[in-house]
């Protein structure tokens, strides 16, 4: 092969490439607009279905100091998402991987997985193996059995 055949192949396969580049981007796109829909519409169902909008109380609502403003934040979350009162009661007795609490509730692993980032970011559950890529154990926190409580008991 001479130098002149070699680049016309060469400039062959960087225009395939960037063809299959193309795609894969389009694909991703497609898959992030359908995820942003789902989440839409999720977060569309928890505002029908709440009664005083988060903000409102959030705006509207003096508190003397941070920890009380932090439990308003918190039981205002849980009672947002009947769901996530199930994930941390799922959790009551033992710690689970997501597919177990997804059998236990009834909903997508998808969801689950929303669930617990949500629970994990306020300290309600803990994942104890972090680094494992599967199998990743749950356990509710001393303070997510609190809020259960508090919860349980309004």
């Amino acid at each position: 092969m001479d130098k002149e055949e070699l680049l016309s192949e060469n400039l062959e396969l960087k225009k395939e490439n960037k063809k299959l580049r193309r795609i894969i981007e389009e694909q991703k796109l497609k898959e992030e607009q359908i995820q942003l829909k789902q989440e839409n519409q999720e977060l569309k169902e928890i505002i029908k279905n709440e009664n005083i909008s988060y903000n409102k109380i959030k705006a509207n609502t003096p508190f003397p100091n941070h920890k009380e403003r932090e439990s308003a934040e918190v039981i205002s979350l849980l009672n947002r998402s009947e769901k996530r009162i199930r994930v941390l009661e799922s959790l009551e007795e033992e710690s689970k991987i997501p597919s177990q609490i997804s059998k236990d509730i009834d909903d997508s692993s998808y969801n689950i997985s929303k669930y617990l980032k949500t629970l994990k970011e306020y300290g309600l559950v803990v994942c104890l193996n972090e680094n494992d890529k599967r199998y990743r154990y749950y356990k509710i926190t001393d303070k997510g059995k609190n809020y259960l409580d508090i919860i349980k008991n309004q």
